[in-house]
């Protein structure tokens, strides 16, 4: 309740608690976090060498990524993964009668491995993989000889390098490269191999002593592996670099460069630029909950985030750059992208969501093309599937009998749900030319796309025709689409009233403004949220395609008692079935329980999915590996300690009364607002904002009686019990706790653990 001035602020820098120095011109946060060793304690720990690609060490920068598994008892194997790679086989020669064929043509292809071969049959190997210097080291034994390895995928150079020292009997150890061929693996897994062949690689020895193994792509292209050997006091270590270009073939000339510049230079330089990148992005947010299990797992998938992506860089696939023999091996358009980016923002890491943005705005045309000729104009959707590099996927049309699929014919959605990620970029940046010259034009042409199949009933209202629910069926007014259309269409009209556009600016705003007025209701029984017209949910669904409205959507919020009503029983009756689910299904309930204020329950939802995860914490549904749901796992744990949604920043909304301690540092909120806070003996112990770019925005910390400091010009009011208006310019602070109390001492530092740690890896004992 008080506002201090300069002179005041240095009365508390005396007494060492605020001074003006740091609260006005910079955070008067005390990071207590040590980094290195918060982190060591998460690190995946290998007792026995694993033999799979779900219990492997694995390394990524955003595009080349590797996992280390054993063969067999005398070889090693280092996948060889490039998000980059893809075919490139003509779009408008489809055969759409073939299910995925976009997945088919211009999917990711197989590029081969490196394999480390030894002499003696090995009798151990223990390793560990470091998520702060994100590198994995491990020993190897047999019965008469020792070595120990080394791998990095370097995080801002396109080029991994393997070491090994070894003695004994496993001193001849020996890498060598096997190139595979340049295949579709969902082609190769249906049977369905692409005609004509890609051809098979080219290998050569360079008189520099570089080795490729290059692909020369049938439909233009090429994806080319450059690698390069030295060994100097008993380290052999290789450098390997692999890289893909379109329309061009210069691959093989940037891989080789790569490796070269990479193997002449100052190794400890090199290694130390690797680390320092790493080092300055775990600390753009914290979160410790003092769960062994959780705060271990959150980690992970943090780390496992800067492997998978980079700023403007490549979307995360189904597959991540560890591509696996798999039907998956392309972009998924109706749960898996957006899941697998949703956590970026509240987590502070705009860098590992921004390439969603960046390729609808790089590939916006394509985006059209996706469409049948006769709504391409003013139009923009994408399909089920796409490949990641152009983002061409066929997309349907409501109502009419498809040449593909009929389900994947139908489903139409799928671009609005991407572009409500993009808002979320948007809304918690507060980047306006983002919003203008991306998000907004996309975001038209999402919902012209609509516009040209919704029909007028003759109640008045304006109705979908069959629709596909992802997942389920098709069905008329599908939730599904219901619910996109109505937040990209109210979007729409919030986005022209912030940019101050009247309808003789934009003529659509009229249009918009009839949706709004007649758009038919979602469907809703007794049972909750249907599916769609005449089509309640009677039987098992994973995805919750009929309740995006609860979330990510938000469009319907517990903010009156029929809506929670109405939340509460859909949630219940879709998770009633017991069967028919996936790991995804339990991180979306969870978030659902979180935003009605259920933080037992949204724990109990995230612990069933313990039993999906593997060693690594990878995931696979049917054998096959996808990406999303443990990432989306951690946005779950996002979601229980800090949300922001209709204008007002929620602090500890649904923390599990099992997580007694909690802490987190400057995770992001609409409006660009920075949040830290602690939670101590089951109640807010402080909470500090931060504003970024100035403005308004309410605050619920769980304080119904709270005093406050402020910077100078910030402005603090009561809106009612327990929830407090701020009014900022840019740089302002605003500290929150509760009433009487002493003013604490903001320090970040991680929470108590209850329980043990948890080491994901892979036990010594442990059996498949």
């Amino acid at each position: 309740m008080a506002r201090f001035s300069p002179s005041l602020l240095c009365s508390f820098l005396v007494a060492g608690i605020l001074g003006v120095s740091s609260f006005s011109h910079a955070s008067p946060l005390v990071d207590k976090v040590d980094w290195p060793e918060m982190l060591a304690e998460h690190d995946l720990v290998w007792g026995k060498l694993p033999t799979f690609w779900d219990q492997a060490p694995f390394l990524g920068n955003g595009e080349q990524g590797t996992m280390m598994y054993k063969l067999n008892s005398k070889t090693l194997r280092w996948d060889v993964g490039c998000s980059a790679a893809h075919d490139h086989r003509p779009f408008e020669k489809d055969d759409l009668s073939e299910k995925h064929v976009e997945v088919l043509n211009r999917g990711r292809h197989f590029i081969g491995h490196l394999r480390l071969g030894l002499p003696e049959e090995l009798t151990g190997g223990q390793s560990r993989l470091s998520l702060w210097d994100a590198e994995a080291t491990g020993t190897l034994s047999s019965a008469n000889g020792k070595a120990s390895w080394r791998t990095l995928v370097h995080a801002t150079e396109p080029v991994m390098k393997f070491e090994v020292m070894a003695s004994g009997n496993l001193k001849d150890a020996n890498f060598s490269y096997v190139a595979e061929k340049a295949r579709s693996p969902r082609a190769v897994r249906a049977k369905t191999l692409r005609d004509p062949a890609n051809p098979d690689p080219v290998l050569t020895t360079h008189p520099d002593g570089v080795k490729t193994a290059v692909h020369n792509l049938w439909a233009g292209g090429q994806t080319a592996v450059a690698y390069i050997e030295k060994e100097e006091e008993g380290t052999k270590s290789l450098w390997l670099s692999v890289q893909h270009s379109y329309p061009g073939k210069e691959a093989e000339a940037d891989a080789v460069k790569a490796v070269k510049a990479a193997a002449a230079g100052d190794q400890d330089e090199w290694v130390k630029s690797h680390r320092e990148w790493w080092h300055q992005y775990y600390p753009q947010s914290f979160v410790s909950t003092g769960d062994g299990y959780w705060d271990t797992f959150y980690w992970i998938q943090q780390y496992k985030l800067a492997c998978a992506t980079r700023d403007k860089g490549w979307i995360i696939d189904n597959q991540g750059p560890w591509l696996q023999p798999t039907a998956w091996s392309a972009t998924w358009w109706n749960l898996n992208v957006q899941l697998s980016h949703a956590g970026v923002y509240k987590a502070n890491r705009r860098g590992m969501g921004s390439a969603l943005s960046h390729r609808l705005d790089l590939n916006r045309e394509n985006l059209r093309l996706n469409i049948a000729e006769e709504y391409r104009e003013g139009s923009y959707a994408i399909g089920r599937t796409a490949s990641g590099w152009d983002l061409l996927g066929h997309v349907g049309q409501p109502g009419k009998r498809e040449p593909m699929d009929n389900n994947i014919g139908r489903e139409c959605g799928n671009l609005l749900w991407a572009l409500h990620n993009v808002d979320l970029e948007y809304r918690y940046w507060q980047d306006t030319k983002l919003r203008d010259e991306v998000l907004y034009p996309l975001l038209v042409g999402a919902v012209n796309y609509y516009r040209h199949f919704l029909v007028e009933g003759s109640d008045g209202l304006l109705h979908l025709p069959s629709t596909h629910s992802p997942e389920f069926r098709n069905v008329e007014d599908c939730s599904y689409d219901l619910d996109l259309l109505r937040w990209g269409n109210g979007r729409l009209l919030e986005l022209a009233g912030e940019k101050g556009l009247t309808s003789s600016d934009e003529p659509l705003i009229l249009k918009w403004k009839d949706i709004e007025k007649r758009l038919v209701p979602t469907h809703v029984n007794e049972t909750g949220r249907m599916l769609g017209k005449n089509a309640p949910l009677n039987g098992g669904h994973r995805h919750w395609s009929h309740l995006l409205a609860i979330y990510p959507l938000r469009t319907l919020t517990p903010e009156t008692e029929a809506d929670r009503e109405l939340i509460d029983r859909s949630l219940k009756r879709w998770h009633s079935f017991g069967r028919g689910v996936a790991g995804y299904a339990f991180t979306g309930a969870s978030c659902m329980a979180s935003i009605l204020g259920d933080g037992d329950g949204a724990l109990k939802y995230l612990n069933t999915l313990k039993s999906y995860l593997k060693p690594s914490t990878m995931y696979s549904e049917i054998k096959l590996p996808v990406m999303e749901t443990p990432l989306h796992g951690a946005t779950a744990i996002q979601e229980m300690l800090f949300q922001s949604w209709g204008g007002r920043l929620r602090v500890f909304p649904s923390v599990p009364s099992a997580w007694t301690d909690v802490q987190f540092s400057k995770l992001r909120g609409e409006g660009a607002f920075l949040v830290t806070a602690r939670w101590e003996k089951g109640a807010t112990k402080w909470v500090f904002v931060e504003s970024e770019v100035g403005g308004v925005v309410q605050v619920e910390p769980q304080i119904s009686d709270a005093d406050w400091v402020s910077t100078d010009e910030a402005k603090v009011s009561i809106v009612s019990l327990g929830v407090y208006r701020i009014e900022t310019r840019p740089g302002e602070m605003v500290m929150f706790w509760p009433k009487g109390e002493a003013r604490p001492e903001m320090r970040v530092e991680s929470v108590p653990r209850r329980g043990a740690a948890h080491r994901f890896g892979l036990p010594k004992g442990y059996r498949k």
